[in-house]
């Protein structure tokens, strides 16, 4: 991970590398809340594309287009996600095709050891997508907190 790069920047590379592009983002008649979560706007993208006639966008490219405009949110308020995150405190949300996901404890302080731990589970599950969060403001909903990292099967872990 490049630390001068902002975190939008490194989903906008995720994005590339699942086929999307800047476009998927901006071209979205979909707009940001501050309540969504990255899993009501791929949601609200769908709906958009099904709206306005197009041909949904694949899960993957959805899903990333979504962690950029969530990105890109939080980036011009900082405040939003004002915690970081403390070891043993981590949430596993797995994402399942059909806008189904799930969020549970993770019983590893280590993030590393959190990865090994949630790979585990996304794989055992038969998901494609899944993401640890820190539970800032005592959100435990899934899509909520602070992102830590993701992980794709095509791709394995990012941040």
């Amino acid at each position: 991970m490049n630390s001068k790069q902002s975190s939008s920047e490194q989903f906008g590379q995720h994005l590339k590398s699942v086929g999307g592009s800047e476009d998927d983002v901006s071209g979205s008649a979909y707009v940001v809340t501050e309540e969504d979560t990255v899993e009501s706007v791929v949601s609200g993208m769908r709906i958009k594309q099904q709206e306005h006639g197009g041909a949904a966008s694949k899960p993957s490219i959805l899903h990333a287009s979504a962690e950029v405009a969530i990105s890109r949110r939080d980036e011009k308020d900082p405040a939003h996600h004002p915690g970081t995150s403390q070891p043993g405190e981590y949430q596993l949300d797995i994402h399942f095709s059909g806008d189904r996901s799930t969020r549970e404890p993770v019983p590893e302080a280590d993030l590393e050891a959190a990865q090994i731990w949630a790979q585990g589970r996304i794989e055992a599950a038969g998901a494609e997508f899944g993401a640890i969060y820190f539970p800032t403001g005592g959100g435990t909903a899934p899509g909520s907190g602070a992102l830590e990292c993701r992980y794709d099967r095509a791709v394995g872990w990012y941040r």
